[in-house]
């Protein structure tokens, strides 16, 4: 009898362990999904060398790879606009992928609307192409144009503060565009102060060589699916040297930052990874 209630013990230990480990992988898949909605905003100040006086204190707000389309819509992305918003920066930028692979089944009027409802700030909305973007590329263009972001493409623009100015460049894509850091950067001035917008963050190795004052970027996603204070298990091309935060590249210093995205891509869910908004105090 003794044995035979050793043998049950045994059994119904196994049973009962396997259905924990079951529902707990039901819970982490919950909170995988889950968390990709849960919206980090994080905030830390930015040392840009030769920043004019009359920037030093203004607020930039980067968002980055909304990947629309990919079990993400515009309903999803109000409550992004309403962090943004509620921050009232000074600039936006938007740092590519826009859409995603599986947009061509996503109509563009449950996007615009949300997109619409960003603020337009005194120094204006910035943005690039990613390499998901190139699905539906005129459409991306299109639909950020009619949210009044002024999209960059080997491009740049100005702003003007009391009678000064920055510079505020964008590339094209690297992969799949026509990536061009001199066309990038003609018509500044060598004193310019640039603000670089370039998707894939790997690209700071080329754009520090070029006296870029700090470069944003997104693409990486942070991993998107992480072990807690570990590295991420992936990352795509031309994201897997620089992955997620602040970084200061070159022989100069040049600051990097990556931005984890908003949206998802492949899978539909974040572990350890939440979706970020960033807060730049110029300084």
């Amino acid at each position: 009898m003794a044995e035979e209630k050793i043998r049950f013990s045994r059994r119904t230990f196994l049973k009962r362990a396997g259905l924990g480990l079951l529902s707990a992988g039901a819970l982490g898949a919950l909170d995988a999904g889950l968390e990709r909605f849960w919206v980090h905003t994080r905030e830390l100040k930015l040392p840009v060398r030769g920043l004019p006086e009359p920037f030093k204190g203004w607020r930039i707000v980067q968002f980055s790879d909304t990947h629309f389309g990919f079990h993400y819509d515009g309903e999803h992305f109000r409550n992004v606009v309403r962090i943004i918003n509620g921050h009232n920066p000074d600039i936006v930028f938007f740092t590519g992928d826009l859409i995603d692979r599986e947009w061509l089944n996503t109509p563009s009027s449950k996007v615009l609307p949300a997109l619409q409802e960003l603020h337009t700030p005194r120094g204006g909305k910035w943005a690039v192409l990613g390499n998901h973007d190139y699905a539906a590329r005129q459409e991306a263009i299109e639909l950020l144009r009619q949210a009044g972001f002024r999209v960059l493409i080997n491009a740049n623009g100005f702003v003007e503060e009391q009678g000064q100015r920055i510079c505020i460049a964008g590339t094209d894509e690297y992969m799949f565009g026509r990536f061009d850091m001199k066309k990038t950067l003609e018509g500044k001035a060598a004193n310019d102060c640039v603000l670089l917008l370039a998707h894939e963050p790997d690209l700071a190795d080329i754009s520090a060589t070029y006296g870029v004052n700090a470069q944003f970027s997104g693409h990486s996603h942070g991993g998107q699916i992480r072990k807690p204070f570990s590295q991420p298990f992936f990352t795509p091309e031309l994201g897997k040297k620089y992955t997620d935060g602040l970084y200061s590249v070159g022989d100069r210093k040049m600051p990097l930052y990556v931005n984890r995205g908003i949206g998802t891509s492949f899978l539909p869910i974040r572990m350890f990874c939440r979706p970020e908004v960033t807060l730049f105090h110029l300084m």
